[in-house]
């Protein structure tokens, strides 16, 4: 019976051993396989080599030097005479006013008017002469005229340059505006005052006529409280 026993053993024992011969064999040959993996070098079938690109021409054209320039001609200034300016000597003359009528010429003396605040009245002469006689003319009843109230609520002053013929007896008839400052302030007001100026005329060695003259009347917004009652 121990005989039989052994040889089933002999035979097991021997299988067993060449079963782990064989795995150790084959963990083996896996370790070397993978050391082999491990060491290999990479082999790159395609290699490309880097060269310095040349650099690209300048197309640009040259610029001309300034000594291959074209020399331009020089033209010669032309030289023009200036024409002569003649001086032109322009003397102004102020306008003469006709103040004759009929052979009598007669001028207002003085420029300006004003009278005095009290009276309302001035005392002036004046008088003409021609070849044939002398006429006296002296103002007896002239009153300021009245400042329109736009010019007493604005503070405007001005004057106005009136012509008018004076009657032998002495009334004032046909004013007329000349010239004035401002315009369209006082010309209304001085007509009125005007119109009832009354002079006395002397005629010596001269035949009665009408007369005319010419004043400049000034009017000050400051005698705005001064205007005659109903009168304008």
């Amino acid at each position: 019976m121990s005989v039989i026993a052994s040889a089933r053993v002999l035979p097991a024992a021997l299988g067993a051993l060449a079963i782990t011969l064989a795995v150790f064999v084959f963990i083996q040959s896996l370790i070397e396989g993978s050391q082999r993996e491990n060491i290999e070098l990479a082999v790159y079938e395609e290699v490309t080599i880097l060269r310095d690109l040349p650099e690209p021409e300048d197309d640009t054209e040259p610029e001309d030097s300034p000594e291959d320039a074209p020399v331009e001609p020089e033209l010669e200034p032309l030289q023009v005479a200036a024409p002569a300016v003649a001086e032109v000597t322009q003397e102004l003359q102020m306008p003469v006013l006709d103040l004759a009528v009929g052979d009598l010429a007669i001028n207002a003396v003085g420029d300006t008017w004003a009278a005095p605040a009290a009276q309302g009245a001035a005392s002036f002469g004046s008088g003409g002469q021609d070849a044939r006689g002398f006429v006296e003319v002296v103002p007896y009843n002239t009153r300021k005229p009245n400042v329109p109230e736009v010019a007493w609520e604005n503070k405007i002053s001005g004057w106005v340059l009136v012509a008018f013929t004076v009657t032998p007896e002495g009334a004032t008839r046909n004013v007329r505006i000349l010239d004035a400052r401002p315009r369209g302030v006082f010309e209304e007001k001085v007509i009125a005052a005007v119109e009832d100026w009354r002079y006395t005329l002397s005629f010596k060695g001269k035949q009665r006529s009408n007369l005319v003259l010419t004043q400049r009347v000034e009017v000050h917004w400051k005698d705005y409280p001064q205007n005659l009652p109903n009168v304008d």
